[in-house]
Parts: structure tokens; sequence; C-alpha cells
């Protein structure tokens, strides 16, 4: 019989590992859950542990898009709140034609192993890694609290949101990229066509180029002779910084970095302070044991750095203490938001406070987000005019001495 090995919480939201004989993973799963213990990873015959990184990293199951996982969620949550059989309504989304192919095709399965008579989170846990760690958690705490539609409609809204900052920034930062595409653009049309027709002409007058035409001819010359080590050299770049990216050690490093960067580090942590607020909301709103709700709640964060600092505090909650105190003792998130936890901690209002921290937060993001892009777009028109515009001036400067050459 196969042999899975597996880390799982336990009832009391501590962590277990250990192996377990079953004919198939979904079985093992259903083993598991049934025994009281939350699974995290079930994996045939070897350890996340001891799984190579580069193949853990590299080449291991990737989770959704955000996109299509905001746009799942809303459906299915569409559906339950309308009463319709979780394996109905699975069947209904598996078929939304605005999904793309490998997701209809993850429903597919989630849809086989409900039918297989696992629960929903289970199904989704055992995804291989379509479904982030906290989503799967907070269908499993809406299904322990039989509020499955109302926590799916909270995930949507979340998962929503999220993705329309995004898109903000995205559409706020197209046309800069595309003036920097043009602005890129013109500049090897100089450097590969206009500047080898003009040099030429100095070298027959004897007469040396401008200073900014000869650079750009050095340029143009060295790229001619060795754009495939340019290439070469772009490429291990793009590789090198995908493998840090999604290499663990890689990512802590990365992100304790960023969190060292003027201003960036003030976006960054309010963004995440945001969502492991309103995912902690949630949880405990849906009685959730608050050991559980933290590591999952931090599972919703991006920055790393601040991911161990929430499961630090969740383990220094195990010596005694409120999380406001242990949070604060990371040194990693807003004083705001800590003196609004330690007000529901007293009052016994968290997932309302909680709920509030994130909408402010959420409301500061958004606001400076747009600030910084409504500013992006005319400075990075003025500078690329100036660049752009200094070249062009140097070469009609350059033309212009030609003619004087070619008068004389």
């Amino acid at each position: 019989m196969p042999r899975f090995s597996y880390r799982a919480y336990d009832r009391q939201g501590g962590m277990t590992s250990g192996e377990i004989l079953s004919e198939t993973r979904e079985i093992a799963l259903d083993m598991l859950h049934r025994r009281g213990e939350l699974p995290i990873e079930v994996r045939l015959g070897t350890s996340a542990a001891s799984t190579p990184w580069w193949q853990r990293d590299l080449f291991g199951p990737r989770p959704l898009s955000h996109a299509n996982l905001a746009l799942f969620t809303h459906e299915l949550a569409t559906l339950v709140d309308a009463d319709i059989p979780i394996d109905e309504a699975l069947r209904i989304v598996a078929i939304q034609p605005m999904l793309s192919a490998r997701t209809r095709t993850t429903v597919e399965q989630v849809l086989t192993a409900v039918t297989e008579g696992s629960s929903l989170s289970t199904a989704l846990a055992a995804a291989d890694g379509a479904f982030p760690e906290f989503h799967w958690r907070l269908v499993a705490a809406g299904e322990a609290s039989g509020q499955l539609g109302p926590v799916l409609t909270d995930l949507a809204t979340f998962l929503e949101n999220s993705g329309e900052a995004r898109s903000k920034i995205g559409s706020a930062l197209l046309y800069p990229a595309i003036l920097l595409v043009a602005a890129t653009a013109t500049l090897f049309v100089i450097m590969g066509v206009l500047i080898p027709t003009m040099m030429p002409i100095f070298a027959e007058a004897g007469t040396p180029p401008p200073l900014i035409v000869a650079m750009l001819a050095t340029a143009g010359t060295w790229l001619g002779q060795w754009w495939h080590l340019l290439v070469a050299s772009a490429a291990a770049v793009v590789i090198s910084a995908t493998a840090i990216g999604r290499s663990t050690a890689g990512r802590l490093w990365r992100d304790r970095i960023v969190l060292r960067l003027p201003f960036i580090s003030g976006l960054v942590t309010r963004r995440d302070t945001a969502r492991f607020a309103r995912a902690l909301a949630t949880l405990s709103r849906n009685g959730v044991p608050m050991l559980i709700a933290i590591e999952t709640s931090a599972g919703a964060l991006g920055n790393t750095a601040l991911r161990d600092a929430a499961l630090d505090a969740r383990e220094g909650l195990k010596d005694g203490g409120t999380l406001s105190a242990r949070l604060r003792a990371t040194g990693r998130f807003p004083e705001l938001s800590l003196r609004l936890l330690a007000a529901g901690e007293q009052t016994g209002q968290i997932d309302v406070m909680l709920k509030r921290v994130a909408e402010i937060y959420d409301r500061s993001l958004d606001r400076d987000t747009q600030r910084i892009t409504s500013l992006l777009t005319p400075v990075l028109t003025v500078v690329i005019g100036l660049v752009v515009g200094g070249l062009v001036v140097s070469v009609m400067g350059a033309l212009a001495g030609i003619n004087d050459l070619a008068i004389r």
C-alpha cells in the first residue's frame, strides 16, 4: 500500500507530521480529516523537506492566478447563497467561460473529490497547491460554523478588493510603460540607423563627432558585435531572479530588503496589515481557534518577513499574553493597528476592530497608490522627453555641423 507523508494541524492548532498508509491521496486526506486534523501537505513517498529546493520552488505546483481565484470564489459564493448544493454549484462553475482552462480543470478535480465524499475544504486543499492555504482554511471555517455562504462572500470580497487595487496600479502604469517602450525603440533606431550614416561624413572631413554622437556610435557598434552576449546575460538575470524569488531563502532576503526601503516599506506594510487583519477577522468571527486563525491569516501575507513576524507572534501566544503585545514585540506592524487590536482584546470585539484596521489601511493604501500613479505619468513623460529630446537635439546639431563642413 502506498505511504504518504503529511503535515497537518491538530485540534489545538499545533503542527503535526508523519506518514500514513492509504490507497490514494484523497483517502489519506479523508483519514486525516476524520482524525480531527487539518492537512496542509500530503505527498506520496517523500516529505516536503526532502524534496530538492529547485524542484519544489521552480517546478512545483503553482497557485491559480489572483483573477481566476477571485472569479471562482465569487461565482461559488453566489451559487451557495442561492442554496444550490455544492456539487451542482461546482458543476456550474466548471463551465464558466471566463475562467482559464487550467482553472476549469482544477474545479473539475475538486468536484470529483467532493462527489467521492470529501468536504469542499479538503478537496480545495488537495488540489496540488492551486488554492492558497488561507483560502481553503476560511472555507473550512465556514463549513464548521454552518456559514459557508457568508464566508465565501467575505472571501470573494477580499479577493476582489485586492484584485481591484492591482488593476488600478496596472492601468495607471500602462501609459508610462508605453512611453518607455517608445523611447527605447527611438534610441535603438538612432543608434542603428541614423548614427552609422553620419559617422563616415565626420571621418571624411577629419572632424571628430560630438561627444553624444560618438558615445551612441560606440554603443551601437558594441551591441552589433555582442548582442548575443547581452541576450544571454539578460536571460541569466531573469532566470536567477525567478529562482531567487521562488526559493524560500531568496524570498525572505528580498522581502527583508523591501522593508528597509523608504516609502516602499510603508506601502507593503499597510497592504499586508490590511490583508492579515481582514483574514483574521473573518476566521475569528467564525469561531476558528486563535492559534490556527493566526497561522492561516499569515498565509495571506505577501511579504515573507511580515509572515514570519506573524508566525513568531503566534508562537509567543503559547506562553501567554495578548496578540497585540506579541505583534508589537516583532516591530513589524504599524502602531495604529496594534492599538486598535488591543482595544478589541479589552472589549471582547477583536473581529470588529480587526475589520476596522483592514478598512483604514485599505483606504490609506488606495489613496497613496492613486497619488503615486497620478504623479508617475507626468514625471516619466518629462524625464523621457528630456532624454529623447536631448538625443534629437544632439543629432540635429551634428547634422548642422555636417552641413557647415559641406559648405566649406
